[in-house]
């Protein structure tokens, strides 16, 4: 039982691994979903992260997949504040966390005006305000189900695209994790996150802890500190501080413009009519000309990655470059669905070469 606020389990998160899956999974049958989520897991990625829309419930199908899949962390990416009570969402994270072994990570997110009041019949309204209440009281919330003691908590990260919910990010959360985004935009969200939580001089948080013989020749540092490693005045070190940066970047193995361009467009075209993602690309350098439809060239040369395996490994590595900690593909189909098999294949981290089983 945890009927106090939580702890912040930032290291679990920090420690994802480079790159993950995300997608949406719903064209997929149960059985066929499992068996991408183990094709996933096979070609080394370190996460599959799905979204909460209006079709499959998030944490249900997170569910399925963790009982088909060993290692493979699983997140939602992301599941709506407005869809769950704070209790019940507290609820949903654990039972996935207990289910899949501590795989789990909980991405929260305000969704669209749209969604909230046209789809579920809720206000949409001081949305900051609403997420900050949220957090609180998800943190505060009484669970009295089983608790593995080695991982008692998934790590939660909220979906942030502009400074003020980046900021609530990083004090209330243990990382952010934006939505079509540039790499120049990611080294900026990069600074503000560790400015905030003071750890710009530690940008990659990797100061590694120290060992009793560091300690040590060390000395005693302030209360709660370990030797080697200076803590604050509540004995945080700058790694506990460190709070994680995962982002997504739809990809499209295709050299020809034209037909990525397609795909990309195809996939891009619910989101030009949303408010939140115009304020953030106005904020990026775009203008209201570049999301008219179907989206200028030079906003989907942006948002979606597209060329042979030599072009998307660049722009990966210019997300990690920028201060990204995880990079999500979102692997694009010609019809702009995001199962596509061969994209995966081509940037998978592992070898590639195990054959993906059926699940009856």
């Amino acid at each position: 039982m945890s009927p106090g606020p939580l702890s912040f389990a930032p290291l679990n998160v920090l420690s994802l691994g480079r790159l993950g899956v995300w997608g949406h999974l719903d064209r997929l049958s149960a059985a066929r979903a499992r068996d991408y989520a183990r094709r996933v897991e096979e070609l080394g990625f370190a996460a599959l992260w799905v979204p909460e829309t209006v079709a499959r419930e998030p944490f249900a199908l997170l569910a399925q997949l963790a009982c088909a899949t060993e290692r493979i962390g699983l997140g939602t990416s992301i599941a709506s504040i407005w869809a769950r009570d704070p209790v019940t969402m507290r609820m949903s994270a654990m039972t996935v966390h207990e289910a899949s072994g501590g795989r789990f990570v909980l991405g929260l997110g305000v969704s669209h005006r749209h969604l909230t009041e046209k789809v579920r019949g809720h206000r949409y309204e001081k949305p900051l305000t609403r997420m900050r209440e949220y957090v609180a009281g998800y943190r505060a919330a009484i669970y009295r189900g089983p608790v593995d003691g080695e991982r008692p908590e998934p790590s939660v990260v909220v979906a942030a695209l502009r400074e003020r919910m980046l900021e609530l990010a990083a004090r209330e959360a243990d990382g952010a994790f934006p939505y079509l985004v540039t790499s120049e935009r990611i080294e900026w969200m990069r600074a503000r996150l560790d400015a905030v939580t003071g750890t710009a001089d530690d940008p990659t948080g990797t100061a590694a802890r120290p060992t009793e013989a560091d300690r040590a020749e060390a000395g005693p540092t302030r209360p709660g500190g370990a030797g080697g490693v200076r803590a604050d005045a509540d004995g945080v070190t700058p790694r506990e501080r460190k709070r994680a940066l995962l982002v997504t970047l739809p990809v499209v193995l295709e050299r020809e413009p034209a037909a990525a361009r397609e795909a990309a467009r195809a996939y891009l075209g619910p989101y030009l009519r949303a408010p939140n993602y115009q304020a953030s690309w106005m904020e990026q350098g775009f203008e209201p000309l570049d999301w008219e439809k179907p989206g200028s060239d030079r906003l989907v040369d942006a948002m979606v990655a597209w060329g042979d395996e030599s072009a998307l490994r660049q722009r990966i590595d210019r997300m990690h470059d920028a201060g990204a900690d995880h990079v999500a593909l979102i692997p694009l189909a010609p019809d702009g669905s995001t199962e596509h098999l061969d994209a995966l294949d081509a940037l998978a981290p592992g070898s590639g070469n195990v054959t993906p089983g059926r699940d009856g």
